[in-house]
């Protein structure tokens, strides 16, 4: 969440970051407007309760008429507190909901357009694959159809439930065990997080209001939890409230299972496995001084960059526009892979800097040139099942097999896929 203070004494910044969004800058008067009745309604609490505190100290010394009389008095003054309670109970939240609909500000250089046809292109990598035949979409390999089972996986898991057996399923977990390998070498920390989380944790990390529609619930209606789309949330969580100590920035890696209902994507990417329900995800999630953020933003891109460049494909780096962007991010490059039968890229990664939008919320701190001070937080996909799609796109074979990359061979045993 954004600073409130900020807001009220610079509410201009935060009207141009909505205009530039493409969201309702009135947001901003509509908060400014509630704070001050918040602050009205506060202060006329306080004021009450002084006079009920006075009256606690004069009623010892009474007696009789004159005592109950003041007793009447306090019960009205009581009354009216309650009263004052909750106005400013309704005031704070709504002050607080209208104050998680203001975005994180964004880095200057961002495009600004109005969806995600405004990203722009900063780099193509590696070298686009050539076929003497017309190559397949992935899910149309017939080692892809032999192992992923969509038919039986919708009559257990209902619309896009998939199974994934045999060959593909074992490549997919060399390509999962391989890069988690590399993080831990790396030096990240490896942490195994709760499957799902409390209302608590999506929202401190910034995954709701506006994520909340695409998010499963479990439990009673009294005692919600959640089954997020990343293991981010409960990463993040996992400092909160504490004043963390550190020189190079905190690294943690988790490799989980992630969910998503999809919502808005009907009747989207309904082949295959690029929009399901349920994927296997590894995520890293990094805290830094404020004074490391943009190199630390430079650095997790660059290490998923790494991996994608070990495994031989061909992709580049989006700068995603103001219209595209997450709510939670200051800057966010996404990486997309070139899928050779589709002849487009397709998004792999996102690589996000939050900077203390998260962390306040959570109640984040470190010391950052001698003094204590928000930590910045940032992101980056380590891995998910679309890179071993890219694999299977850009590296089949004629025969329908796919070229196994060199780095998992180790990991798969085989050179080949088929």
């Amino acid at each position: 969440m954004i600073s409130l203070t900020h807001l009220i004494t610079s509410p201009d910044i935060y009207r141009q970051e909505l205009i530039k969004r493409f969201k309702d800058p009135a947001t901003v008067d509509a908060i400014i407007e509630v704070n001050q009745k918040f602050k009205l309604a506060q202060a006329q609490l306080e004021l009450l309760r002084q006079q009920k505190n006075q009256f606690n100290l004069l009623v010892i010394n009474l007696q009789g008429q004159e005592k109950q009389a003041k007793i009447s008095e306090m019960k009205l003054i009581s009354d009216q507190i309650r009263v004052a309670e909750s106005n400013t109970k309704i005031h704070s939240t709504l002050q607080n909901q209208l104050l998680s609909k203001i975005p994180n500000l964004t880095w200057e250089g961002i495009p600004v357009a109005r969806n995600d046809d405004g990203n722009v292109e900063i780099a193509q990598y590696g070298t686009k694959p050539r076929f003497d035949f017309e190559p397949l979409n992935y899910y149309d390999l017939p080692v892809f159809k032999r192992d992923y089972d969509s038919v039986k996986g919708v009559e257990a898991a209902g619309f896009r439930g998939f199974y994934i057996k045999g060959e593909v399923a074992k490549l997919q977990k060399a390509l999962f065990d391989w890069t988690m390998d590399r993080l831990i070498a790396k030096g990240f920390d490896y942490i195994i997080p709760p499957i799902f989380v409390n209302e608590e944790v999506m929202n401190g990390t910034g995954f709701f209001p506006d994520g909340r529609d695409d998010c499963y619930t479990v439990g009673a209606s009294d005692k919600e939890f959640y089954l997020p789309g990343t293991s981010e949330a409960a990463l993040m969580y996992y400092h909160s409230h504490q004043t963390v100590s550190m020189i190079d920035p905190i690294r943690l890696t988790a490799y989980t299972r992630c969910f998503r209902k999809e919502a808005g994507s009907y009747g989207k990417d309904t082949k295959g496995g690029m929009r399901v329900n349920q994927f296997e995800k590894i995520e890293t999630v990094y805290l830094c001084k404020p004074s490391l953020s943009t190199q630390t933003f430079e650095a997790i891109t660059s290490i998923f960059h790494e991996s994608i460049d070990m495994l031989g494909l061909h992709y580049h780096d989006l700068e995603v526009s103001s219209g595209d962007i997450s709510t939670k991010n200051y800057r966010q490059i996404d990486i997309e892979a070139w899928f050779p039968a589709q002849k487009v890229f397709r998004e792999l990664c996102s690589s996000s800097n939050c900077t203390d939008y998260q962390t306040r919320t959570l109640g984040i701190k470190c010391e950052d040139n001698g003094a204590i001070v928000l930590a910045h937080s940032l992101n980056c996909t380590g891995m998910t099942n679309r890179t071993l799609f890219a694999i299977m796109e850009q590296f089949q074979q004629a025969d329908g097999s796919v070229i196994v990359p060199e780095a998992l061979v180790k990991y798969y045993g085989k050179a080949i896929l088929k």
